[in-house]
């Protein structure tokens, strides 16, 4: 069980359980979907879960392998936490409100560890492939299903629209995050937000979309040439392919995430186009869409097989428009394997 790989790194920690109340970790350990609860891990292994009335019986037929405990408020947690002899906790700063984090050091010694669950969580088991496979196979039919309106005179607001309903038509649970769609010179934007802007011929859109399933995201990006396009914007789709490509070869279980992002990014440079390309070639995705690894030029991190991770090096010309192609990859030990097929 994951709570008795976790307890070995609580017990390496000196500490006596972990504790969690972030929506992620929450389901990640105990595979259920809630909008409150209270996860504990001790350092003997074992999971106590906390939630109010709202889910408490929906919680007594889903959860598996925790202990129940209604909440009554902080004084029953606390005395929930003198009862299990717990009298020092591991939280991680990031994921817990400092006025939950004031209340416990009121009873508790605590102890922070940025991303303590993220090496547990970068690896993923088959379920969660499975998942994660079946959310980038519903956003790439959702996509073919809309793409004949991908055309002038449609807004960007207005594609995205019938890119969300087809995510739940097709089995989705909606956005994994919020879809851009950005044309013209907006594509210059990375992170552009989808506006009314009408796209007109001529013009370059990106597409960044994805969907989630059973929890798990799908992060996919593909650049459309509408009409006869500026022929510098030919040119650095051809260089922002042949990057992504070479990027999804660098991945192999033991590469350093700092490996892979420079030759990207050093293979951009070489084509004069350095100064354009702004982000990280890659992040995991998981739960949420920002996960460990990170494929960026200042990571320490390794990557492990079952790692899965995006690959979507980008160039973007003020003015003019930008180019960015995204694909979610499966660490192996020998390579990859790309979960997306859409085509490049």
């Amino acid at each position: 069980m994951r709570t008795e790989r976790i307890a070995s790194k609580i017990k390496a920690f000196g500490a006596d359980c972990y504790i969690t109340l972030d929506q992620s970790e929450r389901l990640y350990l105990t595979n259920f979907s809630s909008s409150f609860g209270i996860v504990i891990v001790t350092s003997k292994g074992e999971g106590i879960f906390i939630t109010d009335g709202r889910y408490i019986e929906r919680a007594k037929e889903e959860v598996k392998g925790f202990r129940l405990v209604q909440w009554k408020g902080w004084d029953n947690l606390l005395s929930l936490l003198k009862e299990e002899k717990i009298e020092s906790a591991v939280i991680d700063p990031d994921r817990i409100k400092l006025s939950t984090y004031q209340k416990l050091k009121e009873s508790i010694e605590i102890k922070s560890y940025q991303g303590f669950l993220s090496e547990f969580r970068s690896v993923k088991e088959e379920e969660e492939i499975v998942r994660i496979a079946r959310a980038v196979q519903t956003a790439e039919l959702a996509l073919k299903s809309v793409l004949h309106l991908l055309k002038p005179g449609i807004t960007e607001l207005e594609f995205r629209r019938e890119l969300i309903s087809a995510f739940f038509k097709l089995g989705g649970e909606g956005e994994a995050f919020p879809t851009i769609v950005a044309s013209g010179k907006g594509s210059a934007v990375p992170h552009w937000e989808t506006s009314n802007k009408e796209i007109k011929d001529g013009e370059v859109v990106i597409v960044d979309f994805g969907t989630r399933y059973k929890g798990y995201v799908s992060d996919i990006t593909r650049t459309f040439l509408v009409g006869k396009v500026p022929e510098k914007i030919r040119e650095i789709y051809e260089v922002v392919r042949e990057a992504q490509e070479l990027g999804v070869k660098e991945l192999k279980e033991g590469k350093s995430c700092r490996e892979v992002d420079l030759a990207v990014r050093k293979f951009i440079e070489s084509k004069n186009f350095g100064e354009f390309f702004v982000h990280s070639t890659g992040h995991g995705i998981g739960l949420e869409v920002h996960e460990a690894p990170t494929l960026s030029k200042n990571s320490n991190e390794i990557l492990r097989k079952n790692n899965v991770v995006t690959v979507e090096p980008g160039i973007y010309l003020p003015g003019l428009g930008g180019v960015r192609i995204e694909d979610d990859c499966l660490v192996t030990e020998s390579g990859s394997f790309r979960l997306s097929e859409l085509p490049r």
